[in-house]
């Protein structure tokens, strides 16, 4: 399961649910498009967090965006 924001012609945001080694966990982290090809990599950009806390990182964002335009 993903999703998708596009950021420029050659990066993207992914928002991930990945299971590694029988442990399910989220992931926000930026790709990044090959050289010479249209195949997207990940970058070490980003942050792997588990599931249980989803429900606080998108209140963390509902904030931000509560926010956006106003000097922190």
């Amino acid at each position: 399961m993903q999703h998708i924001i596009e950021i420029s012609d050659n990066s993207q945001i992914r928002v991930t649910k990945d299971v590694v080694n029988g442990k399910t966990f989220g992931q926000v982290r930026t790709w990044v498009k090959k050289k010479d090809t249209d195949e997207y990599i990940p970058t070490r950009k980003g942050v792997a967090f588990s599931l249980e806390i989803t429900d606080k990182i998108v209140e963390g964002l509902l904030t931000l965006a509560d926010t956006t335009g106003a000097e922190s």
